[in-house]
């Protein structure tokens, strides 16, 4: 374990140096390779072969459809909804904020574009609107984490391809966890809209502005129906519903909202391509960096150390948790899954767990780093939009951060929260 420790230990000097995330990770594993004596044909071979899937291809395609949206004019159609639906409530703006997550998670699947859309638009309104800076940046950033566990989730897709549990009943078992997360993130926003002393006015509540709002929304609402019934009937695969998104993102923009024109297109495009090569160049480095612990048997010691060492089903899990919650600190959620989704789901499996609850578990963990800092990549979404430093949207984030680990251990002794969905529409 000596060796891995010093893995680690090169791989945290190079993120503190400034080295991206992708490139520390690829500089970590060819240093190890070459030490090892391996060639540097297998560094290319391990790369391309990281990436070489099918399913791999839905990432591209709803980063695209989540562009596409963004200018389409369907976030701030979510907002009015979201608004009318809760923005009567004491803490109304930061309601509105969680509840257009909520809305605007079943179309794209990333927490950072959920960080991005909402963030630009709800951070300053809720700023204008006598809420403190940090605080607005803070809602925003936690909630950014409803995007990664309900349908379409990248990070689900990511798990899939790693572990082969089907994506289907992962992304069903993702939708009430989802609720649960929005409906514990409002009762912090609420607890904390007193604790803090504001007292905003909010909008009174019309049923006619609901209605009319919910109606101008419609064709947004439903699109994650779309993709659901498409991938869990079988008709569509994870990837076909990507360009599905596309296809709808693309007509509801030029003939709903009519806000979408061609010229944007090719803007659209580029930031996509971009977006998505940081994920897959991620993706890539991480098969470098897997198969210097393959080498060195570090999942098969973690393994053993799980079901041998520690015996019993939940302290394994725990130990898990705090390993991944400690790393989450310093890597991305979508480093952690690559080097850590096949032990995992290999550790559940060992102890007789369903494989989809325990995914669902284990997603929410690994997404719990995107919001912690020093690299936390929603949070730093957030505070890039709202302005602020980093260090200032810790204390007010730290509420958030509890309601979701209550949440991880609530799903984890009771499974029929995720396994409900799955097997009653599979």
């Amino acid at each position: 374990m000596l060796s891995v420790a010093i893995v680690f230990a090169v791989l945290l000097g190079f993120i503190f140096l400034g080295f991206p995330i992708f490139l520390a990770v690829l500089v970590t594993g060819i240093i190890f390779l070459l030490i090892d004596g391996i060639p540097m044909g297998v560094v290319i071979i391990r790369m391309f072969g990281s990436i070489n899937s099918l399913m791999l291809m839905a990432i591209p395609f709803f980063v695209i459809a989540g562009n596409i949206i963004m200018h389409a004019g369907i976030t701030e159609r979510l907002i009015d909804f979201a608004k009318a639906g809760v923005g009567f409530m004491k803490g109304g703006m930061g309601h509105v904020n969680i509840m257009t997550s909520v809305l605007f998670s079943g179309k794209q699947g990333s927490g950072v574009a959920d960080a991005a859309a909402t963030g630009s638009i709800l951070i300053p309104a809720m700023e204008k609107e006598g809420y403190g800076r940090d605080y607005a940046v803070a809602v925003t950033a936690a909630s950014a984490m409803i995007a990664p566990i309900t349908p379409p989730s990248i990070a689900m897709i990511l798990y899939a391809y790693y572990t082969a549990v089907p994506v289907a009943p992962l992304f069903l078992a993702g939708i009430i966890p989802g609720l649960m997360l929005a409906i514990f993130q409002m009762f912090v926003n609420g607890a904390m809209y007193r604790w803090r002393g504001y007292n905003i006015p909010t909008t009174p509540f019309s049923l006619k502005y609901l209605l009319i709002t919910g109606y101008r929304s419609i064709g947004a609402l439903i699109m994650p129906a779309i993709i659901l019934v498409g991938i869990t009937t079988g008709f569509v695969t994870a990837t076909e519903s990507g360009v599905l998104a596309i296809m709808y993102g693309l007509f509801y923009g030029m003939f709903i909202t009519k806000k979408l024109k061609l010229h944007m297109l090719p803007d659209i495009l580029l930031k996509s391509a971009v977006t998505s090569a940081v994920v897959m160049m991620t993706i890539a480095a991480t098969g470098v960096l897997g198969n210097v612990f393959v080498r060195m048997h570090f999942q098969t010691q973690m393994l053993n150390f799980a079901i041998n060492t520690l015996g019993t089903p939940y302290t394994a899990t725990f130990f898990i948790m705090g390993m991944l919650i400690i790393l989450g600190l310093f890597l991305d959620p979508t480093v952690l899954i690559a080097m850590f989704a096949v032990t995992v789901f290999s550790i559940g499996n060992a102890f007789g767990f369903d494989p989809v609850h325990y995914g669902i578990v284990m997603i929410l963990v690994i997404q719990l780093g995107a919001i912690t800092p020093p690299v936390g990549s929603f949070l730093f979404v957030a505070c890039s939009i709202g302005n602020l430093p980093l260090e200032k949207s810790i204390m007010p984030l730290l509420p958030y951060i509890g309601v979701i680990l209550i949440l991880v251990l609530i799903l984890l002794f009771f499974p029929i929260l995720t396994t409900i969905i799955p097997s009653l529409l599979l």
